[in-house]
């Protein structure tokens, strides 16, 4: 994954939590509850899931995530009436993608793959390149298979560190921390990922083109031979 896609992953981020979080904060400051503004705050959030695909006339599997997110959370809001309920919620649907995450690896087809080639690739060629690395090369894959596993085991553990927080801390503490946690996990992920996707893209072509190498070397030996 490139540093351009890192960016593209923390500016996708930052778009969905920055205003969630703001919403929050600004209706406490008008003296709404804490339930209320939980909730207008991810009516906000949603929202803006529903604005991104109407603007790009689609609706992918990341902003379908999304959107679940934040649907789920109102709906199990209402019934409950619970602030901190809603915060958890969160915390459970990043363990949720920790596992999808695991999951792919144990299918074939490791997730951070594909989230690489939205948010990395610049440009089809790039994209295409990846592809055929992928399919040729077992270092690229192996590289991406480590990479989603590490996705995986983190947000696993954000979730599982960030759920206590949320019934030890006051909401109003926990509204702001909740993200900046998520923040801070996907930033780190998506600057590790940018070095070791980079670092595994020029092992598998030097591995590819050592191959070749030797595959041209065959007929020159055995031309001399004769």
């Amino acid at each position: 994954m490139s540093r351009s896609g890192n960016n593209q992953i923390v500016s996708v981020v930052l778009w969905d939590v920055v205003p969630v979080i703001g919403t929050y904060y600004v209706c406490r400051a008008l003296s709404v509850s804490e339930y209320a503004a939980m909730l207008t705050a991810a009516s906000v959030g949603f929202l803006r899931v529903a604005y991104v695909a109407v603007r790009q006339r689609r609706f992918d599997g990341f902003a379908a995530f999304m959107g679940v997110v934040f649907g789920v959370g109102m709906i199990l809001s209402l019934l409950t009436g619970d602030a901190k309920f809603l915060l958890a919620i969160k915390s459970v649907t990043t363990a949720v993608a920790g596992l999808i995450f695991l999951g792919s690896c144990v299918v074939g087809r490791p997730a951070a793959f594909a989230v690489a080639k939205r948010f990395g690739a610049e440009d089809a060629d790039t994209a295409r390149r990846w592809d055929v690395l992928y399919a040729a090369e077992p270092m690229f894959r192996r590289t991406y298979l480590v990479m989603t596993l590490v996705w995986g085991i983190a947000l696993l553990v954000e979730s599982a560190v960030r759920l206590p927080l949320v019934y030890w801390l006051p909401t109003d503490v926990m509204a702001g921390l909740s993200s900046i946690l998520l923040v801070a996990t996907i930033g780190l992920l998506g600057a590790w990922s940018a070095w070791y996707g980079k670092r595994g893209e020029e092992a598998a072509k030097k591995a590819s083109s050592s191959e070749a190498g030797s595959r041209d070397a065959v007929p020159a030996r055995t031309l001399s031979d004769d």
